[in-house]
């Protein structure tokens, strides 16, 4: 989402051209180009002006650090404060010491709070609780449905209504997640029947759900729910898509609340705490390793990562070994999103433009499960018979089971170039998956 501000704000920053001395000639020409970056990433203009003066403050007479060069003084002034303005969270779900906590979930129609209600619920049985997720938009039927199928699919325990708040006591859960009502537009009988309810149902905290992707429009959304009912946090949802990222920057100063979490995509999964060091630090494109460990440690099935490496140091890949892997890496969401925790990675994320890389790992997988076990064990046996046979079953061309061997091959090949090296003890182990935790 931050991708066009992250590439101005390096623009930006490469313009300072002292090295010793950060003159002020240097940072007015600097933060010219960071307000202009800030105001076309749709950031409100009344926080760009307060921004820009607080980094402005923060490099007046300072000197360039030893072993610093002045444009990265300035990233370092520019990164402060981004971390102030996002709000400076780091927290999740603030539990109640006497349960159920009741969270309730408030936004327009379409900002994604239904799919988030389950999201959020898998962050709880995270931390170790039992989550509910209660239907209360009965103006949308649909809605109540597709809760129910989501919470089902993820094995969460759903009821529906008011009085499903009850259920938590005899289903033994402690947490209670509630998916509100919501219009298409904020009106004063939205926000009298949020706060009947939010009064009735004894709420631990109400977070707003907000859709990036509305750009300055969210803003608004967060100023009249806070000042409507009151809110204790901001999820923000589609971080993944294209917006311009001016949203997150400026509803902190709307609604006086941080951003808790951030929706980066429609798996599960895809559901982080809004850690502001760690966003500031993509923003600016320095990566979050952080988070990537954290996504890695959550999907990863250690004892299977173990069994590939073991197979990787003998120099032996079968193809169930090449899924288990395809499979964790999905698991962790979209190449393009763990990319953007890569320091640097917002290179390789451009080379990869234009290609639907979740489609192609759908398209191996689909590959892989048409190979009998056999097959899969024994890569070696698959002739030209075969490959016809597992192109018809996965939908493919004979050529792309090609691909895939050659793939499968030049790995083995380096997996024993590893393996022969490990052995001399030149080498740690062999990277997979399992080692990014």
């Amino acid at each position: 989402m931050f991708e066009a501000l992250s590439e101005r704000l390096a623009a930006a920053l490469k313009k300072i051209s002292g090295r010793g001395v950060l003159r002020p000639e240097d940072v007015d020409a600097g933060l010219r180009e960071v307000r202009l970056a800030l105001l076309e990433a749709d950031v409100n203009f009344k926080v760009v002006k307060e921004f820009i003066e607080k980094v402005r403050a923060r490099l007046a007479g300072v000197e360039v650090s030893p072993g610093l060069t002045a444009p990265q003084t300035v990233i370092k002034a520019v990164d402060a404060e981004l971390y102030e303005l996002l709000g400076g969270n780091a927290e999740g779900l603030r539990y109640s010491s006497q349960p159920p906590t009741v969270v309730m979930l408030v936004g327009l129609q379409g900002s994604g709070k239904t799919t988030t209600a389950v999201k959020l619920a898998l962050l709880a049985r995270g931390d170790g609780h039992r989550p509910l997720v209660v239907a209360l938009d009965f103006r949308r039927p649909a809605a109540v449905e597709q809760l129910r199928a989501l919470a089902d699919r993820e094995k969460v325990a759903f009821a529906s209504g008011e009085e499903g708040v009850l259920e938590a006591a005899r289903l033994s859960c402690d947490v209670v997640i509630l998916d509100t009502a919501g219009r298409l537009h904020v009106d004063e009988e939205l926000m009298q029947e949020l706060r009947d309810l939010k009064s009735r149902l004894a709420v631990t905290e109400t977070l707003l759900v907000a859709d990036s992707m509305t750009g300055q429009e969210a803003v608004k959304v967060g100023e009249a729910f806070g000042k409507g009912i009151g809110v204790d946090g901001v999820i923000l949802t589609k971080l993944d898509g294209d917006a311009r990222g001016g949203a997150a920057l400026s509803l902190r100063v709307a609604t006086g609340q941080r951003i808790r979490f951030a929706g980066t995509g429609e798996k599960p999964a895809d559901l982080e705490v809004f850690h502001a060091e760690r966003m500031a630090s993509r923003i600016l494109g320095m990566g979050d390793v952080l988070t990537l460990i954290e996504k890695a440690e959550r999907v990863v099935d250690k004892e299977k990562a173990a069994e590939v490496e073991r197979h990787l140091r003998a120099g032996q890949m079968s193809f169930d070994d090449f899924l288990a892997q395809i499979r964790q890496l999905r698991g962790m969401g979209s190449l393009e999103g763990l990319l953007e925790m890569v320091p640097g990675g917002g290179q390789l994320k451009g080379q990869l433009a234009g290609a639907n890389t979740e489609l192609e790992m759908k398209r191996m997988e689909a590959i892989i499960l048409s190979m009998t076990p056999r097959e899969r064990a024994h890569p070696q046996l698959i002739d030209g018979a075969r490959k016809r046979r597992i192109a018809r079953g996965s939908g493919v061309q004979p050529a792309d089971i090609n691909r895939l061997l050659k793939a499968r091959d030049a790995m083995q090949k380096m997996a024993k170039q590893f393996g022969a090296v490990n052995r001399k003890g030149k080498l740690g182990g062999i990277p997979h998956l399992g080692q990014i935790g």
